[in-house]
């Protein structure tokens, strides 16, 4: 059974990367910058396991650029509304 899970880097608070659980946006993963070693940035979407005190973070590409996409569409419908 996998302890993965999958995350949306909400923002960088005070030294920590501060990850919402998808699905569960209430749920918060926070994990000290230092223990950070893939290149984020917010909005990205990664697939993050715990093993112990240890993290292994992947940033997953295709989701974040759909998502990005999306909402790219979404301001431009928007601006084009008035």
């Amino acid at each position: 059974m996998s302890n993965a899970k999958v995350y949306t880097l909400d923002r960088l608070e005070k030294s920590l990367y501060v990850f919402l659980e998808k699905g569960k946006e209430t749920d918060e993963l926070l994990i000290p910058e230092n223990e950070v070693s893939t290149d984020l940035l917010v909005g990205d979407i990664v697939e993050i396991k715990i093993a112990g005190t240890t993290y292994k973070i992947s940033r997953l590409e295709t989701e974040t650029e759909d998502r990005k996409d999306s909402v790219a569409a979404l301001l431009e419908k928007l601006k084009n509304r008035n």
